[in-house]
C-alpha cells in the first residue's frame, strides 16, 4: 500500500551543503501549511524537502514523488540546470490539471525572460508586496525590514498550497492566471568548466579530503557568484572543438595525473599550449607528492599563467581569481 501523499515539496538548487535562509523558508512555510491543513485520506501533514544534492540522490524515488504541489524556488542558475526532481516539470503547461500542481517562487529577480511552468503564478505572489517583484523572496527572507512583507508572502503561499492539495480534483484558482507576456530571450553568455582528468574518473573529485567538497563544484559556485551559467565539460571525452573553446570564458581543472599517464599526456600537453588567454587553468596537485612535477611542468606548458592548487584553501583562492581572470579577458579581448 502506496504512502499518503505529503501537502508540498520545495525544491531548490542545491549544492554540497545546506542554504540556510532556504532551511529558514521551507520551515516557516511548512508551519503555516501545517496550521491549516485539515488531512484527508490519502494526504498527510507536512512536506518534502533536500537540503543537499547528496541528500536528494540517495532519497528513494517514490519518497520523492509523493507530493501534491511542488515549489520550485526559481533563480537563473536554477532555470539553467534544474535539479533532476524538477527538470521535468520546467516546460510543462502552466495550467495542467495533473497532479503534482506547480506554484513557484522567486527566490532571486535574475531570472531571464523564458516560457517555463508557473511564471504567472510566481510573480502573482507579489501583487501586494512591491518588494517581492523589485528583490525576490530570498533578500526578503535576509531583511528583518521585511518581516511584514515575508508573513504576507508565506501566508498566503500557504493557503495556495493546502487548497489545492486537499482538492486536488480541482484545478486551483492560482493556475488559472494568464501567463506574463514572454520578450524574445537573450543568448546567456556560457562559461566552461572544463575537467582534464583520468579515464574513469567521476565528477566527484575531492582531491584535498572526502570531507571537503567537490573541486568541480567549488568551481561552479564560483562561477556563480559572478552570475555566469557554468557548463561543465570533459576534456579528455568529447571535448569542444578548437572553436568552441575560443568562443567562450572558461578554465580548465587539471589533474596532474593525466600528464603520468601515456595515453592522455600527449592530448593534456596540446591542450594546454591551445588554450586561449581566456581560459585559464588550475592544477589541483592536493597532497600527492607524485604528483608535484608533473603539477610543475602544467605549468610551464602555460607560460607560467597556470596556478597550482595544494590545499583546499589554496583551490579557492586559485578559482577564483582564474575564473574572474578568465571573464576579464573574455570580455577585453574575444573579438565578438
Amino acid at each position: 500500500m502506496s504512502r499518503p501523499d505529503l501537502y508540498f515539496s520545495l525544491i531548490h538548487d542545491r549544492g554540497s551543503f545546506p542554504d540556510e535562509w532556504v532551511e529558514r523558508f521551507h520551515r516557516r512555510l511548512e508551519e503555516e501549511v501545517r496550521s491549516r491543513a485539515t488531512p484527508s485520506p490519502g494526504l498527510r501533514a507536512g512536506s518534502l524537502y533536500f537540503s543537499t544534492r547528496r541528500e536528494a540522490q540517495v532519497a528513494p524515488v517514490a519518497t520523492r514523488q509523493n507530493a501534491r504541489v511542488l515549489v520550485p524556488l526559481y533563480t537563473r542558475e536554477f532555470l539553467h540546470s534544474p535539479p533532476p526532481d524538477f527538470a521535468p516539470f520546467l516546460n510543462r503547461p502552466s495550467d495542467s490539471a495533473d497532479l503534482p500542481f506547480v506554484h513557484p517562487v522567486m527566490w532571486d529577480v535574475y531570472v531571464p525572460p523564458r516560457e517555463v511552468c508557473g511564471m504567472a503564478q510566481a510573480l502573482s505572489l507579489g501583487h501586494g508586496v512591491r518588494e517581492y517583484q523589485a528583490c525576490g523572496m530570498a533578500t526578503i527572507c535576509r531583511h528583518n525590514a521585511y518581516a511584514g512583507e515575508l508573513r504576507q508572502l508565506v501566508e498566503l503561499l500557504a493557503d495556495r498550497i493546502v487548497r489545492a492539495a486537499e482538492h486536488p480534483g480541482r484545478l486551483p484558482d492560482w493556475m488559472l492566471l494568464e501567463a506574463p507576456p514572454i520578450a524574445a530571450p537573450e543568448p546567456e553568455a556560457r562559461f566552461l568548466i572544463i575537467v582534464a582528468r583520468p579515464a574513469g574518473a567521476g565528477r566527484e573529485w575531492t582531491p584535498f579530503g572526502p570531507d571537503r567538497s567537490s573541486a568541480i563544484e567549488r568551481a561552479v559556485q564560483a562561477a556563480h557568484q559572478l552570475r555566469l551559467l557554468p557548463e561543465i565539460v570533459d576534456a579528455l571525452n568529447g571535448p569542444p572543438g578548437g572553436e568552441d573553446v575560443r568562443d567562450f570564458a572558461g578554465i580548465l581543472l587539471l589533474d596532474p595525473e593525466t600528464l603520468l599517464d601515456a595515453t592522455t599526456r600527449t592530448a593534456v600537453e596540446e591542450l594546454l599550449r591551445d588554450l586561449p588567454r581566456w581560459t585559464t587553468v588550475v592544477v589541483v596537485s592536493g597532497h600527492e607528492p607524485r604528483l608535484r612535477e608533473p603539477a610543475a611542468r602544467a605549468v610551464r606548458l602555460t607560460g607560467g599563467a597556470a596556478r597550482e592548487a595544494r590545499s583546499a584553501p589554496d583551490f579557492s583562492r586559485a578559482a577564483d581569481e582564474a575564473i574572474r581572470r578568465a571573464r576579464r579577458y573574455f570580455l577585453r579581448g574575444h573579438p565578438s
